[in-house]
């Protein structure tokens, strides 16, 4: 069976429809917290090994005003990601996102979203099923192909398209024996985290009214 075989008999029920894309596949969704994810796979560095890309944007506003784009910078220096720990049973924390300590040194971390997702037993669970090697929250981007990837990520603070976030997790190799399986934990993931994430950025712009 094939890989987006696998993966649509893996989703069956959630999915309207499978786009592909220049690096794997779009997959148009029926409900849920999310409507689409990407689902991409490369070559780790110069090895033989791969890698998947999961990647799901939550946008809450497709429109931006000036208030909203007050709403974006306001999530930018509350970005996250986990910081994977162990070995075979693993243990995950989530701290400050990367991405913004390095394209935003100025900005100073806001840690209250830090601190709700690790208080979270229920996300807790959900990594833990997952095993996955990275997860990331960034605001929400779009990047050109060929384009410089902090570059757009400070056009969008700039100059926000739309008001959200990008979640992506990455899972490595030796998946390929139970993909069935990780694909769906992964998809259920990202679909609780996605409904966090809207609850919280619905309080944090109630604080700027």
């Amino acid at each position: 069976m094939s890989e987006i075989e696998t993966i649509k008999l893996s989703l069956r029920d959630k999915i309207a429809e499978v786009l592909p894309d220049r690096e794997g596949w779009v997959l148009v969704l029926r409900e849920g917290n999310i409507g689409s994810i990407k689902i991409a796979k490369s070559l780790i560095g110069l090895s033989l090994d791969w890698e998947w890309h999961f990647v799901a944007p939550v946008v809450i506003y497709e429109e931006v005003d000036q208030r909203r784009v007050r709403l974006y910078r306001e999530l930018k220096p509350r970005e996250a990601q986990i910081e994977r720990r162990g070995w075979l049973r693993y243990s995950y924390r989530w701290i400050t996102g990367g991405i913004l300590t390095k394209v935003f040194p100025h900005l100073t971390p806001v840690p209250d979203l830090v601190e709700r997702l690790n208080s979270d037993g229920r996300l807790r669970d959900l990594l833990r099923r997952s095993v996955i090697d990275e997860l990331y929250i960034n605001t929400y981007f779009t990047m050109n192909p060929g384009s410089d990837p902090d570059e757009s990520i400070k056009r969008h603070y700039e100059r926000p398209e739309k008001v959200g976030w990008l979640i992506t997790a990455i899972k490595g190799p030796g998946s390929e024996w139970r993909f069935a399986s990780i694909v769906r934990r992964i998809y259920e993931l990202l679909d609780y985290l996605a409904g966090v994430l809207v609850d919280y950025t619905h309080e944090v712009e109630r604080l700027l009214l």
